[in-house]
């Protein structure tokens, strides 16, 4: 086994010669590793930060040799890169890392034990949520070597005990996987901001040689400094636990984990008597969400709001924001599961707790709801259909408020579709009859009704649904120049062709009203942006006819056209190409 030691050893050696770590002579982050032996971990280390940080962030690495007794300092003294700074006496975890940070040159200080591999865009997102003038420490996701979870940031008990929320458990699923304030992080992979490390006078000697020293500077950075404390899921580490340290906590360092939560409690006793009481796993969804706001929302709509692609989740998306700003903690839910990027992870770093049944955690939209219905206060439905499907769940806690977006009246536009059609004199029942019904019933089922136009709040009022309010789609108004209407050329049509109301309005357009136009201005042109055209949208281009298909930003085509048009016959609700213009 020696023998086998000594080969991976030497091979991390060679390989992170190979290699180029990085260094900056202007770093906004100073990487602080303190070691003390092992040092096929700590090459390990090295090598993981060499191969995923990108160049984007400028670093410096600063190594604390804890008076190793392996050959930790000859092998590291020949990796030029580092900074190798040699303690005189065997002083511990805390005074190492006080001992580093006092060397570094950084904006932002990064403490990551040596038993660790970062994992690509872990320091880069770190720096992302530290960049935030309100944040003081940031933590990573850990996760063992395995691949279960080991913490999704801290959990600090009225006790005074400090738990790794989410140990053992799936780190795909949806409630470790958004930014968030937490207690703590752990000082395994923790970046902090230097000024602010300073102010505090780094980690508490008191706690030396180690435990607690993490958990203590983030409750001074939040109750001292005013500062928050987060875990950035986007941040991912793998952490050898019990390497450095060991695992037993009643003798060597890890004794120490003990001694000194009786030190943090007594440091700390007038704050925790407001914390959560230590009553084991079933308080923990409550515990972990303490700092999420002062009450929590579930929205419900189809898929991923998709805002740059249809007006429907502009808005949805809009209300979600709205709901953060209000101090709400909200959980949003998609019927499809599809974890559909770069929407999701949008969501997840405006603190939005996002459920999806795939790419590692599979558990249905129905049963993630179910977990959560104590935690619920107000549920947003949007539509018809997913009132149906997700009502009586909900139901299930009769303390929780029913919200009935209509998003628009889907009866009104089944009905004009209808009233168009050839075939409306068939003695069938028109199916517009029946969805009526169905958004009438959920709309009286319901405390709230939202309708997007105030014509369809009368409508339901006239129909006696007695509460009912507005809420229009959301634009932020363009505020650059605007070229001259002489300068301008062209027709632009922009919508989603998912939507059947967009298709049938764009052959229209293209097939009975362009004919009658062409023949006055035969030049003139016809661009239809929208995102998914489908065959049908695809055969109307020719050579007046432009369909281009998904378009990230659409602004140049609004500045270039002279008209945009929105020949729709069978609508209802708002159309957001309108206030789009």
């Amino acid at each position: 086994m020696i023998m086998v030691g000594m080969i991976f050893l030497l091979l991390n050696y060679i390989i992170l010669r190979r290699q180029t770590l990085p260094r900056s002579n202007s770093p906004l982050v100073s990487i602080i590793i303190p070691v003390y032996n092992q040092l096929n971990y700590t090459l390990r280390c090295l090598k993981a930060i060499a191969s995923n940080l990108s160049d984007t962030v400028p670093v410096e690495i600063i190594l604390v040799n804890d008076c190793s007794t392996d050959d930790t300092q000859n092998i590291l003294n020949s990796i030029t890169p580092l900074t190798l700074i040699e303690n005189r006496v065997n002083r511990g975890f805390i005074y190492s890392c006080n001992h580093g940070a006092s060397f570094a040159t950084g904006k932002y200080l990064y403490f990551l034990n040596n038993d660790t591999e970062i994992r690509p865009n872990c320091i880069e997102s770190l720096v992302e949520v530290l960049a935030q003038p309100q944040v003081g420490a940031v933590g990573s996701k850990l996760v063992y070597p395995q691949g279960s979870l080991q913490e999704a940031g801290g959990i600090v008990w009225e006790d005074a005990n400090a738990w790794n929320y989410g140990r053992h458990n799936n780190p795909a699923a949806p409630e470790y996987n958004y930014l968030r304030p937490v207690d703590y992080c752990s000082g395994a992979s923790l970046m902090v901001l230097k000024a602010a490390f300073m102010e505090l006078n780094g980690f508490e000697k008191d706690f030396s040689p180690a435990y607690y020293e993490d958990t203590d500077l983030c409750f001074g950075l939040r109750h001292k400094l005013g500062l928050e404390v987060m875990y950035q899921p986007k941040s991912e580490v793998v952490h050898y636990e019990g390497i450095s340290s060991g695992t037993s906590i009643v003798a060597g360092i890890k004794q120490y984990q003990v001694l000194n939560a009786g030190k943090f409690e007594q440091k700390w006793q007038h704050l925790l008597d407001s914390y959560p009481a230590n009553i084991g796993m079933a308080n923990t969804p409550f515990a972990s969400r303490k700092f999420l706001g002062n009450k929590t929302v579930l929205v419900i709509d189809s898929y991923m709001p998709s805002y740059d692609k249809e007006s429907g989740s502009r808005r949805l998306f809009e209300i979600l924001k709205i709901f953060k700003a209000l101090n709400f903690h909200v959980i949003f839910a998609a019927n499809n599961g599809y974890k559909e990027e770069p929407y999701v992870s949008v969501l997840q770093n405006l603190q939005i707790e996002v459920l999806y049944t795939q790419r590692g955690y599979g558990v249905t939209i129905e049963q993630q709801i179910q977990q959560r219905l104590a935690l619920i206060d107000l549920a947003w439905i949007c539509r018809p259909e997913l009132n149906e499907k997700y009502l009586p769940l909900v139901k299930q806690n009769n303390k929780i408020k029913i919200v009935y977006d209509t998003i628009d009246l889907h009866y009104l536009r089944l009905k004009r579709a209808w009233e168009l059609s050839i075939d409306r004199g068939c003695n069938s029942s028109p199916g517009w009859q029946e969805m009526q019904a169905k958004e009438l019933h959920f709309a009286h089922q319901s405390d709230l009704t939202i309708t997007v136009t105030s014509t369809e709040q009368k409508i339901l009022q006239y129909q006696s649904v007695k509460k009912v309010e507005v809420i229009p789609n959301v634009h932020h108004p363009y505020q650059g120049d605007v070229p001259d209407f002489t300068k301008r050329s062209g027709i632009l049509f922009i919508g989603g062709y998912n939507h059947i109301p967009n298709v049938d309005g764009v052959k229209w357009l293209c097939q009975e009203i362009m004919p009658l136009v062409w023949q006055k201005q035969p030049d003139l042109k016809v661009t239809l942006l929208g995102s998914n055209p489908s065959a049908e949208v695809e055969s109307l281009a020719r050579d007046l006819i432009t369909v281009t298909g998904y378009i990230e930003d659409v602004t140049p085509y609004f500045l270039s056209h002279k008209l945009i048009v929105s020949p729709l016959r069978n609508r209802a609700g708002m159309k957001g190409k309108i206030g789009q213009r």
